[in-house]
């Protein structure tokens, strides 16, 4: 929906009762493959304009609509589900945009995975945002749901599930590109996940140095005793400027690094009010991030105890 109105709005203007207060540079395009319509509409096609009332039935058609770098922005409708049977099934290679799920809990767009372990939603480009999807596992050990090679991606308010037992994903994020600083600026904030296929191992996996991660207000439960860190980096990489807080891990681990395992000195940031769930009751080691900043991080492997310090604090 657009609108030239010469004199502008003063008082501001409401549209389906909702005030629009925030300017933006770009287009805006809408997805809706659901049975629901909007009011006068008609269901999603990529024949259609993308509008409101006329939107196109894909993601990745609309992502090939936008501009780069205009600020352009694409709403998909509560309900809407769509199915990645390839890598890069739904590829954000177009730098800037904004795609932006609607509704809440169930009712937020879903993305399925199948067919392939290979099938992912892939971020190339830089300054993407992907904001409140489910991403459902329907195949076995789906290698990843997103896999991000680009710079400054938003990952907001996304839920990543298993369809049914034997279809997981194994990582759930992965940074897969081993050229370093490829993915700087990585953001996931307020999302969650819930697996326990026993081929699940992290989170997020990161397999080249990053600068400026923002790994915050996240939950995750990967109820099984073979899964990995929360984040979990590759052999000789580097955590610079890192911001870790407020996350909430589970799993069934007996041993091993259990928040943040990483083998490196030369890492810097901060890794702060953490709370962690395993079954290491002997040797258990919440972060292994030499150089950062450790503050008021807490973890058990007793599920009847609360969490105490770890590491102890500084005398």
């Amino acid at each position: 929906m657009r609108s030239n109105y010469p004199g502008g709005f003063r008082g501001g203007v409401n549209i389906r009762e909702i005030p629009v207060e925030i300017p933006h540079s770009g287009e805006v395009f809408w997805v809706n493959g659901s049975s629901v319509l909007a009011k006068g509409g008609v269901g999603g096609s990529n024949g259609n304009p993308g509008t409101y009332n006329k939107p196109f039935a894909t993601i990745d058609y609309a992502i090939g609509r936008c501009t780069a770098n205009r600020g352009d922005i694409i709403y998909v409708m509560p309900g809407h589900s769509e199915t990645v049977s390839s890598d890069g099934g739904i590829a954000c290679d177009v730098a800037g945009i904004t795609i932006v799920g609607l509704g809440h809990g169930s009712l937020r767009p879903k993305i399925v995975l199948d067919t392939a372990a290979a099938a992912a939603v892939t971020i190339s480009a830089a300054n993407v945002t992907l904001s409140n999807f489910i991403l459902e596992a329907s195949f076995a050990d789906v290698t990843n749901a997103i896999d991000v090679t680009a710079a400054n991606v938003r990952l907001d308010n996304l839920h990543f599930q298993e369809e049914g037992a034997d279809l997981n994903f194994v990582d759930y994020i992965a940074c897969t590109s081993t050229t370093d600083n490829n993915a700087d600026g990585l953001q996931v904030t307020h999302c969650s996940g819930y697996g326990v296929d026993g081929a699940i191992n992290s989170p997020l996996l990161i397999n080249a140095d990053m600068q400026d991660l923002v790994f915050a207000y996240n939950r995750f439960n990967t109820d099984n005793a073979a899964a990995l860190a929360m984040i979990q980096c590759a052999t000789g990489k580097d955590l610079n400027n890192c911001l870790v807080i407020h996350n909430f891990y589970a799993s069934l681990k007996t041993s091993g690094d259990i928040l943040i395992d990483n083998d490196t000195a030369a890492n810097d940031g901060w890794v702060a009010h953490n709370r962690a769930i395993h079954l290491d009751t002997a040797t258990e080691v919440l972060v292994d991030c030499d150089g950062v900043g450790l503050f008021d991080n807490l973890g058990t492997g007793v599920v009847t105890a609360s969490g105490y310090l770890l590491p102890a604090v500084d005398s």
